[in-house]
């Protein structure tokens, strides 16, 4: 039996190789994900795939036949209903957990089952999703039949949801001041900002052909500041380490050439006032600083909330959202946003540099709050 392996970013592209090369009769012998290598990081994880041509007869669960979709004939009317009728019996199902005034809402709108469902389940709050629906639900025509209204209700809500977002792309070429873009990045610990800064100087760099430095102010986490020179060294930007105002005050006059200036800041628990001042004191020392607040989507509502306010002290001018792809409840960005009133600037999906960021527009974002990730920036 004649092995081979081929290597591919997915599964889907390894058996499309093995298949042209090998025939449909292709036996896969075995299947691996490999990491990348952590200290490179444009590297990628890839799938290494074994497979082999063999002069037995081979079964069906076997052949590659098996990985390729058979389409489904069309289904009959009575099906469909039958599963709309699951679809809304499941709906209500996952509504039985939560208080009094939203069985009343229920009981009142029937109609709104279905999209109150899908608002929870996406990790929107019921106080904000009940709110929702009700706004939406003043606004319908009672006269119309069950099937508009629903029709209705998903478009009201859908506009209600769009017209609470906001969005801002902070990093354009737009800047003739003449004095480089200078934004700090601020946040609780673990959310992503050396990490969502290295993907963003890359972005600026090499899509929007800006002059970028990198500085990290961040003398708290072991190896912060290699990190961050480790990415400028692969990009080929400027790279200083400031941990006193005059330090932050030569670092910025040595990049006054620049486009932007990107500043990496320590991570520290919301509940440690004394270092947030201290890191507020450094970078509102006589600096004109744009402040960004980076929030991971995999906290808690509650902790988001919370750290949020801690560190609403900065005045940050926009949010950004981190680890969208490791949640399928990026409702709570919604919740966010109501509650500070703040623009999206970034939302980071994944640790791919520079490849898993997006700079979303509003369409793009509630596509992501309903569970729906959005496309990476292309330019």
């Amino acid at each position: 039996m004649n092995r081979k392996i081929f290597k591919a970013e997915n599964i889907q592209q390894a058996i499309a190789n093995i298949k042209e090369e090998l025939g449909s009769d292709a036996m896969i012998l075995s299947t691996r994900k490999v990491a990348k290598k952590p200290l490179d990081p444009y590297a990628k994880d890839y799938f290494e795939v074994e497979a082999a041509l063999s002069p037995q007869k081979v079964g069906p669960s076997q052949k590659m036949e098996s990985f390729q979709k058979v389409e489904s004939s069309q289904k009959p009317d009575w099906v469909s209903d039958v599963e709309s009728d699951i679809a809304d019996i499941r709906d209500m199902i996952s509504l039985a957990g939560y208080g009094g005034g939203m069985h009343n809402m229920v009981c009142n709108h029937f109609e709104s089952v279905g999209v109150l469902a899908s608002l929870l389940r996406a990790g929107v709050s019921d106080s904000l999703a009940g709110n929702i629906i009700q706004d939406a639900c003043a606004l319908m025509d009672e006269n119309m039949d069950q099937g508009a209204k629903i029709k209705s209700l998903k478009k009201f809500v859908m506009r209600q949801c769009l017209d609470k977002l906001a969005t801002k792309d902070c990093f354009t070429a737009e800047n003739r001041s003449g004095i480089p873009h200078v934004s700090a990045f601020v946040g609780p610990t673990g959310v992503g900002k050396t990490t969502t800064i290295a993907k963003l100087a890359a972005l600026l760099t090499f899509q929007r052909k800006m002059r970028v430095g990198l500085i990290s102010i961040d003398n708290f986490r072991v190896g912060a500041l290699e990190q961050l020179k480790a990415y400028a060294s692969i990009m080929g930007l400027p790279c200083a380490r400031a941990f006193s105002s005059q330090d932050l005050s030569n670092a910025l006059d040595r990049m006054k050439s620049l486009d932007v200036v990107l500043i990496d800041t320590a991570g520290h628990s919301h509940f440690d006032k004394q270092k947030i001042d201290e890191i507020l004191e450094l970078i509102n020392a006589d600096f004109r600083i744009s402040t960004h607040l980076v929030l991971s989507v995999t906290a808690e509502s509650t902790i988001m909330k919370d750290a949020a306010s801690a560190f609403s002290v900065f005045q940050p001018d926009t949010l950004v959202f981190t680890k969208i792809d490791e949640t399928k409840r990026c409702g709570k960005i919604l919740d966010q946003i109501n509650d500070i009133q703040l623009p999206v600037s970034l939302i980071a999906n994944g640790q791919r540099v520079p490849e898993d960021l997006i700079v979303p527009d509003r369409r793009q974002l509630l596509k992501i709050v309903l569970g729906k990730k959005g496309s990476k920036e292309r330019q």
